[in-house]
């Protein structure tokens, strides 16, 4: 069984104080940015050999600031392992193994871009400041809602939990709603089909490939422990493949591909490598 470690609420010195900052304060003073800076260091100096550290950064835009800006978090999580974080407006993201997501939280907007990896969203409803997720070419736009985002190489994927989220793509002038009890993708920068997926048996443990790039079901697998897997080579990569598979034995799982896909499975070390028969 993959392990995975959730960590409290805003138990990170340097984050809780960052979104303390957001529900509380305007814009902070050249000498507040200095100390926090400092603390910052320290917290990560001493905890430097966990791997579950957290990588963030308070920013503000170069523009003329307004008299309250936005605030941005730079959050990362390590192979295996998982977190998550609660907005001043109550919105919960939980990060995945293996993910890079920021966070720009404002007066008037909320929005993250997911730059590798996958996330969970509950979001409070606000009418007045929409939530906007971006991942590749794709974006999800919602008021209030509960929805997976997952970022692969090759495509963007989402799953809606709860209410209904509007996704469009970035070289695609058609957008889809996308209800709850549905998945869609974006891939090349178009918007698929929806499609039913099963939410009770929804599990990290669990993976559905219909039609999945055989390099995302390889970015997926890196996101938990134990021997990574290098990239394929280009014609293995591309491979489409099908099926419904646990996730938590990847040398299992692509040993069992590979007899169906024509490849090997290479143990190298601590890492694996796929070779076409």
């Amino acid at each position: 069984m993959t392990h995975r470690r959730d960590t409290p609420l805003d138990t990170d010195p340097a984050l809780a104080e960052a979104l303390a900052g957001w529900r509380t304060q305007g814009r902070l003073s050249d000498e507040a940015v200095r100390n926090l800076r400092s603390r910052r260091r320290r917290v990560v100096t001493s905890g430097a050999g966990s791997a579950a550290a957290i990588l963030l950064t308070i920013g503000m835009f170069s523009a003329s600031p307004p008299a309250s800006p936005d605030r941005v978090a730079n959050l990362q999580t390590g192979r295996g392992e998982t977190r998550t974080i609660r907005l001043p407006d109550g919105t919960k993201v939980r990060l995945e193994g293996a993910t890079r997501l920021s966070v720009r939280y404002g007066a008037g907007a909320r929005a993250v871009m997911l730059a590798d990896g996958a996330a969970m969203f509950d979001v409070t409803h606000d009418p007045a400041r929409p939530f906007t997720v971006r991942a590749g070419d794709g974006d999800v736009r919602v008021l209030g809602t509960a929805f997976r985002v997952d970022r692969t190489p090759g495509r963007m994927a989402i799953e809606v939990h709860r209410g209904a989220v509007r996704l469009s793509a970035q070289r695609d002038a058609r957008s889809e709603r996308i209800p709850a009890g549905w998945a869609a993708q974006v891939v090349a920068g178009h918007v698929g089909r929806p499609a039913r997926f099963d939410m009770a048996g929804r599990s990290g443990e669990w993976i559905d490939t219909d039609g999945l790039r055989l390099g995302d079901l390889v970015a997926i697998l890196n996101r938990g422990p134990g021997r990574r897997i290098l990239p394929p080579p280009p014609a293995l990569s591309e491979m489409s493949i099908s099926g419904r598979f646990r996730t938590d034995d990847p040398r299992s799982l692509l040993g069992s591909l590979g007899m169906s896909y024509g490849f090997s499975v290479i143990i190298h070390d601590d890492t694996l490598r796929l070779s076409p028969i």
